[in-house]
């Protein structure tokens, strides 16, 4: 399923880019107003970059837009269903989540498309999944 048209965001804030960004995959902090990839499932994110971003763009100035509340468009590694607790892979992409994983927050609209495709999930970082 493509991506929703509708944002139902509630705050995005802009920060500088440490590296090159993908959209909608989950960033981390890497320095003061600094974001970039994520790199462990254990990472405590930072948000959702919303456009991607590449070291050129980089080196012109471009920063990273990341949705910090609300509901964001996430890139999946597999299917989840509406209503998942979601949790990020290595790779800032959203996943399923089991006992025991960092929850940023539900599902609001499915993927059914597998590896790549899109669920919308509403950001509520709330802690360790039981």
């Amino acid at each position: 399923m493509p991506p929703s048209k509708t944002g139902n965001y509630i705050q995005d804030k802009g920060y500088d880019a440490a590296a090159a960004l993908t959209k909608f995959r989950a960033v981390k902090f890497t320095a003061a107003e600094t974001v970039g990839p994520v790199t462990a499932d254990t990472d405590v994110i930072a948000g959702v970059v919303q456009h991607d971003v590449s070291a050129a763009e980089i080196l012109r100035g471009k920063g990273a837009s990341v949705r910090v509340e609300g509901d964001s468009q996430m890139e999946c590694t597999g299917n989840i269903a509406i209503g998942a607790l979601v949790v990020i892979a290595a790779d800032g992409r959203a996943v399923t989540g089991t006992a025991g994983d960092r929850v940023i927050g539900h599902c609001v609209e499915a993927n059914a498309d597998g590896a790549g495709g899109f669920a919308r999930v509403h950001l509520a970082q709330a802690g360790i999944h039981p």
